[in-house]
């Protein structure tokens, strides 16, 4: 299943701004639904975001070559046919301008529903979205996390663009209206409302509690080029060494199978190998969308409940050995329905696929005027 923060991403990302005039439509607008006038730096941004997007799809097409930076021998990409996530096929062109359209459209349906659910942001909430997009707009996205090295400021890339902040800074309000919608009509008391045992249902169906540790069963060997550049390679253990942590991990996998607690076998595990923190991988999830690996979901999803096992995965110089043990997900259904922060995660996971039909299903039905003024940007205006 998709994760509802997945689409929350994805709608971060085309929804930017709504103009709060009402007026009639002049040159500054572009999407008009009533009284709601959008602002034409929402389309540029909106068609900006959708030529990302078909980049992304045509550097997947077999024409691509990633060193010379062509496809099909040309610089541009926009005459490439393109497949998106959901199937459809078009050149990247067109798929760019549908794409901006349903983005446009979105926009309004979210504000629209919001305004008839008589909805409202907390404030802590808006001070924090605000907080967010003044950051980003002034510093850009890595700058609390690394420094001012890392300085690469959102004003610089959309401002030349015809993007203001306003703009930019209801973008991620907008989010917010979007998530406050999702609470209104699927929690208690909404109009789509999921009870806890409908919920706990679904829980169970579909997550999967496990943990897991591993040891690699080689080392890396550091070395120096010709040239004095410094290489690495992995060196596979030996025979010898590797069934001997192969016995081990059969040992942590006996020891759980007969009833040792996994927590023990953990730290029997740091003990082995004189580790001081623990290595373990606790998690709870829809294996479908797990990025622990194929192979690993594999050998855990054909687990029994609250059995363990160990695998080796990988080849020669690269194998690592996993031990791995599947918890019986009833025993954290407690824990997640009635968490308030885990409820919500689980609740978006199951109503996160009908949630963005709905707004879909909105957005097809308004009826919507569009400026003239759109018509002076297409995707040609983003290419060096």
């Amino acid at each position: 299943m998709k994760n509802f923060t997945k689409f929350l991403a994805v709608v971060l990302v085309i929804i930017i701004a709504l103009s709060t005039a009402a007026c009639s439509l002049t040159p500054q607008t572009s999407y008009k639904e009533g009284d709601n006038e959008l602002a034409i730096g929402v389309y540029i941004y909106a068609m900006y975001n959708a030529y990302t997007q078909a980049q992304s799809f045509a550097q997947q097409t077999e024409g691509y070559d990633a060193e010379a930076g062509t496809y099909d021998g040309d610089t541009s990409f926009l005459k490439v046919e393109i497949t998106d996530e959901e199937g459809k096929k078009a050149t990247a062109d067109q798929w760019i301008m549908d794409e901006t359209d349903r983005a446009m459209r979105t926009l309004l349906a979210v504000d629209k529903e919001f305004d008839r659910l008589g909805a409202t942001i907390d404030q802590a909430s808006m001070e924090g979205y605000q907080a967010s997009a003044k950051e980003y707009w002034d510093y850009g996205p890595y700058y609390s996390m690394y420094g001012e090295q890392y300085i690469n400021p959102y004003k610089d890339i959309f401002e030349p663009l015809g993007v203001s902040y306003d703009s930019f800074e209801y973008f991620y309000i907008t989010s917010a209206k979007q998530e406050v919608i999702f609470d209104m009509l699927y929690n208690e008391g909404g109009e789509k409302a999921v009870s806890n045992e409908e919920l706990a249902k679904f829980f169970e169906d579909n997550y999967t509690s496990y943990v897991y540790f591993s040891k690699n069963l080689y080392e890396t060997e550091q070395q120096t080029g010709e040239d004095g550049s410094a290489l690495s390679s992995n060196v596979a253990f030996s025979k010898k060494r590797i069934a001997n942590i192969e016995n081990k991990f059969e040992g942590y996998v006996n020891d759980t199978n007969s009833g040792k607690d996994v927590d023990d076998v953990v730290k029997a595990f740091m003990k082995d190998s004189d580790l001081e923190t623990d290595p373990s991988v606790k998690n709870v999830e829809i294996m479908a969308d797990s990025t622990i690996g194929e192979d690993l979901v594999a050998a855990i999803n054909d687990l029994k409940d609250n059995k363990a096992s160990y695998k080796i995965i990988g080849e020669a110089d690269t194998q690592v050995i996993y031990y791995f043990f599947k918890e019986a997900i009833t025993k954290q259904t407690e824990n997640y329905i009635n968490d308030e922060a885990n409820r919500e995660s689980v609740l978006q996971s199951y109503k996160g696929d009908e949630f963005k039909s709905y707004i879909d299903d909105i957005a097809k039905s308004l009826d919507v005027t569009i400026s003239k003024a759109v018509k002076k940007y297409s995707p040609e205006m983003f290419e060096d």
